[in-house]
């Protein structure tokens, strides 16, 4: 929702009012229309982990949990983990022969496939020590224990059943937290352990953005309203893809390059108009378009939801997800 944060920030108040059908204006039809993501199917596999460790079960399931979360705020179609769990030595066996068979009727169209690399433990004991503050009192920080979990792990998003690697995502996550004690062994119970250990492994999905922006989804765009309160197209996704007030819309057209590929060029971006009565449906919403991105609008016009990354309280993740 940064563009509705950003509007409140400037001042400026989004818009919550849906034109009117009678403020309809006609626009031309795109020459290539992209497709949607309308029925994108994605089975997430039971995530691997090839080395010994006591919490290897609970990062497995903690990254997987997280994995499948991701996916579904992205509008995309999870495949069921039972038929996960069964399908998973075939698309395994099939990553090594090149081609998933194609019998039957198709899995899903994506899976993710993910492997945990390395899971490590670190402490650091700081023994007792005093300060004087500014009005000459002596403060003491008692002895305490930090300790501080990191998790790695790759994550490849492949197509099927071609099992063309589409995306190879690095993941990385981390918790810290600290205790007072005076014992330098700085000890962690199994329990204690396990649940950092977990902890670290869902950070490390949920600090990256990578896998959202790829399944994101996208449908056309299919008329445009012109009122007092601004300009508006309608594109076909609701509800039924995650889309909710206030959600931030890239659009895109498509143009065929001299050598007949298809080439992809952004033309600016929105956000949906903001108000739970109207805006949104199940199958389509209404989006708020600044005037020279409704000069590029066509009728077929692909519009994309941009996903919301991190909690905008959470400065680690967004400096991950800004590349600093």
């Amino acid at each position: 929702m940064a563009s509705a944060v950003l509007a409140t920030l400037s001042g400026c108040a989004s818009v919550s009012e849906v034109c009117t059908p009678d403020t309809r204006v006609e626009i031309e039809a795109a020459d290539i229309q992209l497709p949607s993501s309308d029925d994108t199917k994605v089975v997430v596999l039971p995530v691997d982990l090839e080395f010994k460790n006591s919490a290897s079960k609970k990062m497995q399931a903690a990254m997987r949990n997280a994995l499948e979360t991701q996916i579904d705020e992205t509008g995309a179609n999870l495949v069921d983990r039972k038929i996960a769990n069964k399908v998973k030595g075939e698309i395994k066996l099939a990553e090594q022969s090149g081609r998933l068979s194609s019998k039957g009727v198709p899995i899903a169209d994506y899976a993710v496939i993910t492997e945990i690399t390395r899971a490590d433990l670190s402490t650091k004991f700081s023994e007792r020590d005093t300060y004087e503050n500014k009005d000459g009192e002596t403060k003491e920080i008692p002895a305490s224990c930090s300790y501080d979990f990191d998790v790695e792990a790759i994550a490849k998003v492949v197509a099927l059943p071609s099992m063309e690697v589409m995306k190879r995502i690095k993941l990385e996550g981390d918790y810290y937290s600290s205790s007072e004690t005076n014992n330098s062994r700085c000890p962690v119970s199994e329990s204690g352990y396990g649940s950092m250990a977990a902890k670290a492994a869902a950070e490390a999905v949920e600090h990256s953005s990578e896998l959202s922006k790829m399944l994101a989804a996208s449908a056309p765009v299919l008329e445009m309203r012109q009122c007092a309160a601004g300009t508006q197209v309608r594109i076909a996704m609701g509800k039924q893809k995650k889309i909710k007030p206030g959600t931030d819309i890239q659009f895109s057209n498509a143009m065929k390059s001299m050598e007949g590929e298809t080439e992809i060029y952004p033309i600016g971006e929105g956000y949906v108009v903001n108000n739970e009565i109207n805006a949104v449906t199940d199958k389509y919403s209404w989006v708020v378009i600044e005037e020279e991105t409704s000069l590029k609008m066509k009728k077929g016009t692909t519009g994309k939801m941009i996903p919301e990354t991190c909690d905008w309280k959470d400065l680690e993740c967004t400096l991950k997800n800004s590349g600093i």
